[in-house]
């Protein structure tokens, strides 16, 4: 049993490197910036573990003939392939990312609004994953647009709703189907968010962390060099100052401990982390 658990993890992890190669190597190659090859590996994840979750989802739909809510699933996974597409081609990571971010917004509220404008949670966290995943992929604008959308479409709604408008379009799926999806649908988001935001912030804290080492070891390198040339000047003045001394020039012999002092001062400004006056 774990032999056969081992051989489809590893399976699962070769398939996904290949994935992961296949759609970000283009962009990957393009870039030198750590920060920006971890938000291309992001994108990725998200479209990858997304369209993962949806899946078993789109199965149950078909099999149940719900071709409503099959016809929007098929069309949220194909739009995710399309952006994989996109970034496999080497488009810029904002067009890519500012596609899948209008998915995950604007299918969920085509489908909640034709299931009797159903806000659960089962929509609102797609809306909120949007706005998310338009703040780190593209910027603080653009997920400031779409929550202005998200919250234009919940101002209708709301007014629907409390004016009694009649809206002509019959819900796909009961409240038993509803309730009985939301568990694994709410278990498939958590997951997609724990992989995705989960791994981002731990490869930017592993970032930060090797630049900070990487600043040390520079500092480190330069007050080596720095205090190296320092002890190098106070050995040549004091082997000027044994030979002054010997011949009895006692001017040049201050001169030559004034400038030990004066160089002792500045190595000892270079431990301090400052820099000589």
């Amino acid at each position: 049993m774990s032999a056969t658990a081992s051989s489809i993890r590893r399976l699962s992890n070769t398939l996904y490197g290949i994935a992961e190669k296949w759609v970000t190597g283009r962009l990957i190659r393009s870039t030198s910036c750590p920060y920006e090859q971890a938000r291309i590996k992001m994108l990725f994840d998200y479209l990858f573990f997304y369209s993962l979750v949806l899946l078993p989802f789109l199965g149950a739909v078909a099999y149940h003939h719900d071709w409503a809510n099959t016809f929007i699933t098929v069309s949220f996974v194909s739009i995710f392939v399309l952006c994989a597409l996109l970034m496999a081609a080497g488009v810029n990571i904002a067009i890519a990312g500012t596609v899948a971010s209008l998915n995950t917004l604007v299918i969920p509220m085509l489908s909640s609004f034709t299931n009797d404008l159903d806000v659960s949670p089962i929509y609102a966290i797609p809306w909120m994953m949007a706005c998310l995943l338009g703040y780190f992929v593209i910027n603080l604008r653009a997920a400031t647009g779409l929550s202005a959308v998200l919250f234009l479409y919940l101002g209708l709604v709301a007014f629907i709703k409390i004016n009694n408008v009649p809206v002509l379009l019959p819900a796909t799926y009961s409240a038993i189907d509803k309730y009985l999806a939301t568990p694994f649908l709410m278990a498939g988001y958590m997951i997609v968010c724990l992989r995705v935001w989960g791994v981002y912030y731990l490869n930017i804290t592993r970032l930060e962390q090797k630049a900070r080492l990487e600043q040390q070891q520079q500092f480190t390198a330069m007050i080596t060099q720095k205090l190296s040339r320092q002890f190098l000047l106070v050995k040549g003045l004091s082997r000027s100052g044994k030979t002054e001394n010997i011949e009895g020039n006692t001017e040049m012999l201050d001169a030559c401990f004034s400038e030990i002092e004066k160089q002792c001062d500045t190595a000892i400004q270079y431990l301090d982390g400052g820099q000589p006056e």
